[in-house]
């Protein structure tokens, strides 16, 4: 059955239904507006143009310019608060850029619309670059069939545990990664393991809210079929454990980026965490003399992911002329990219005998959820109600139920008006 796609007008009057304030304007009020286009439009065989919210190309730029010498190439800068409505007014009117690059965390706004090549198809399917990235790393940007791909990861850092390796072993716990990795697989040993730390003063975790930051930095919370997860596992037993952490203080309240969290790692007072790999020189910097002590492994509750907030995807526009140097320009970013954990070269700083597997490990696993068209409606939900818990609001059963409650009631009619599509669809598929 071929897959289908939902076209962008019809997904904007779904949200704009569902959200009394949205955000989008009139195209003529836009940053993209017809003297703008005019300009684009006049774009020459001989560029490349890419959008992006952040230039990461820097280094690997003058490589790809000495294969393509007269292809002049041209960055241009978006602003990340303007990216999702400059991105869909551009697919709208087909007056785009050969190439867009995605925050992660808005991927789901881009998810089933058209306007992308399918990545999936010739020319582009390429056996050899796709298998050399894990599954799990795949599996967010493909349809239910795998017959589709919008998207590929670009740059990207998976989430892990990071943890003192000689305090643990001084306590009785493995310091070897994959050993530890399964203790913090089970909320019991994790949770008798916070105990008996805390007596000595010492902490695995930061604050009750870097649990539930953590959750929500990797997963998404709705399924392909638009199911909303925040009650089903794992969502379940992460948001039950930062409960449980709350009513028996066992959170030192410290943050990582801040002057205490920094200090406590120092004191050996915080000796574990969770963060994004882009930490592995933070930690450094921070604590230099505990060179030779630190680990990093997998999450625990058997979650897996990378960290939306930092990572990007890059897809090509449907309306580029130059598709074929697009794709070679993403491919050889990508593959860079993927480099620095494909061939991961192992630091004395931490005790890993072979990063390239922890990491590779971590990438291999599916993350929860699917990114999806009102993923941001649910995510509004969560900011408001992180930044109470922030500021001091308990942690507890009955506010995550209300956090629960709340987005189900949000999200119930656009649910319906997308199941509907998918249903339409495969019923004019059947008809075919």
């Amino acid at each position: 059955m071929k897959n289908f796609k939902i076209t962008l007008t019809l997904i904007c009057l779904i949200l704009l239904i569902g959200c009394q304030s949205s955000t989008l304007i009139p195209f003529e009020e836009s940053s993209l507006s017809f003297q703008n286009i005019e300009k684009q439009s006049e774009k020459k065989s001989n560029e490349l143009v890419i959008w992006s919210h952040e230039n990461i190309f820097e280094n690997s730029l003058p490589r790809f310019q000495e294969r393509y010498p007269n292809l002049q190439i041209e960055i241009v800068p978006i602003q990340p608060s303007n990216l999702v409505e400059d991105y869909r007014n551009s697919l709208m009117t087909g007056q785009t850029p050969d190439l867009f690059v995605i925050p992660d965390h808005v991927l789901g706004e881009f998810s089933s619309i058209s306007g992308f090549e399918n990545l999936y198809q010739k020319p582009y399917y390429d056996e050899a670059f796709f298998e050399r990235r894990p599954e799990g790393l795949l599996s967010k940007y493909i349809n239910s069939d795998k017959e589709e791909l919008f998207a590929m990861p670009l740059l990207f850092f998976p989430y892990m545990t990071f943890y003192r390796a000689d305090i643990l072993e001084e306590n009785g716990y493995p310091s070897d990664p994959v050993k530890l990795a399964d203790i913090l697989d089970d909320e019991e040993k994790w949770m008798e393991m916070a105990k008996s730390l805390e007596k000595n003063g010492q902490y695995i975790i930061d604050s009750e809210q870097q649990i539930l930051e953590m959750l929500l930095r990797t997963s998404y919370s709705l399924d392909s079929d638009y199911n909303y997860l925040g009650k089903e596992e794992p969502f379940r037993t992460v948001t039950n454990t930062a409960i449980k952490v709350s009513e028996n203080e066992l959170s030192p309240y410290y943050n990582i980026w801040g002057e205490s969290g920094q200090k406590a790692i120092e004191d050996d007072q915080l000796v574990m965490f969770q963060m994004g790999s882009y930490v592995m020189e933070n930690l450094k910097e921070w604590a230099p003399e505990q060179k030779g002590k630190w680990g990093i492994t997998s999450l625990p509750f058997q979650l897996s992911g990378t960290d939306k907030q930092a990572s990007m995807s890059i897809a090509i526009a449907e309306e580029s002329e130059n598709k074929e140097i697009a794709w070679e320009f993403a491919k050889m970013m990508a593959n860079d990219m993927l480099y620095m954990y494909e061939q991961a070269e192992n630091d004395p700083y931490y005790i890993n005998s072979d990063l390239t597997s922890t990491f590779w490990n971590v990438l291999s696993k599916d993350s929860i959820g699917q990114p999806q068209p009102i993923d941001q409606h649910i995510q509004f939900i969560w900011d408001v109600n992180m930044k109470e818990f922030h500021s001091g609001k308990e942690v507890t059963h009955e506010a995550i139920n209300k956090i629960h409650n709340t987005i189900q009631e949000r999200i119930r009619y656009d649910q319906r008006a997308l199941k509907q599509l998918i249903q339409g669809s495969s019923n004019q598929g059947i008809d075919k």
